[in-house]
């Protein structure tokens, strides 16, 4: 039995750990009852054991072993949601293997507790523009003239490397700050506005933080609103450029992060994926 789940962009900027946007590209994974758990992604099986993602996901999801197959076209470690999505898609998986059909919010609970990433979870099982906090998960309007354009470097960036970077604790301030933004950033996701886009620039919880670790996801950022993005962000932990453009700026836009990275990346224009698992 197979399932699948979208990649998915978290934080937008501003919204650190409370917002995600799922993107069409997928990860499909294949489960199969078997005596040993393993992971065959094209290279032949490899055993997993207790503490690997995958294996506490499929225990959590079945209480049983599985043969899992997995054909990821999320690019891995770049802030594109590729683990929620593996990890969504297996769990669906192993429980169809079964004959059960998943419930979206049982697998939204399993992925969250071992990932800990509902920003990236919620777009990988509901598709969309997903909020989530203490009280759940909750779909947001997305306007549909927004296009999401990314500029992905070669270079990968480990999630666990991005976040140990963020402070902590954050000046009473620059928080109020922050609040300010990503309310605006809901409500311009929403309608497209151009001024409630613009007075959502300059995150102060993680971007900063995680500039030194990839320079080229700022000048990307910088780059892409020179060029009329509407906005312009880490996507996830990075690092991965997410631009929102419209059709009159997308061209200018793609042609702006394809200078910045030259050869040593690439730039998609992707759409908005509103179907999550499947």
């Amino acid at each position: 039995m197979k399932a699948s789940a979208p990649g998915s962009s978290g934080n937008l900027g501003p919204g650190f750990d409370v917002l995600g946007l799922a993107v069409d590209l997928r990860c499909v994974v294949g489960a199969v009852p078997a005596e040993q758990m393993t992971v065959d992604d094209g290279d032949g099986p490899i055993a997993l054991l207790a503490g690997d993602m995958l294996f506490d996901t499929v225990m959590a999801a079945v209480d049983r072993p599985m043969a899992l197959t997995v054909d990821n076209a999320i690019p891995r470690a770049r802030g594109l949601g590729s683990s929620s999505a593996v990890t969504t898609a297996a769990a669906a998986a192993a429980q169809r293997a079964l004959g059960v059909e998943p419930v979206r919010s049982e697998i939204y609970e399993i992925i969250t507790a071992i990932e800990g990433h509902g920003d990236n979870a919620a777009p990988a099982i509901w598709g969309g523009l997903m909020a989530v906090g203490s009280n759940g998960p909750h779909p947001l309007e997305m306007n549909e003239h927004l296009i999401p354009i990314v500029g992905i470097p070669d270079t990968p960036l480990s999630t666990k490397q991005a976040r140990e970077v963020v402070p902590t604790d954050v000046p009473l301030q620059a928080a109020v700050r922050n609040v300010s933004r990503v309310v605006l950033l809901v409500e311009a996701l929403r309608t497209g506005n151009p001024e409630a886009f613009a007075a959502t620039e300059g995150d102060e919880f993680h971007e900063g933080a995680r500039a030194p670790l990839s320079p080229v996801t700022t000048s990307m950022i910088q780059a892409a609103r020179r060029a009329g993005a509407l906005h312009a962000a880490w996507s996830g932990a990075g690092p991965t450029t997410l631009a929102l453009v419209t059709e009159e700026t997308k061209e200018s836009v793609i042609d702006a992060l394809s200078g910045v990275l030259g050869e040593a990346g690439a730039v998609r224009v992707l759409a908005v994926d509103y179907e999550g698992l499947r």
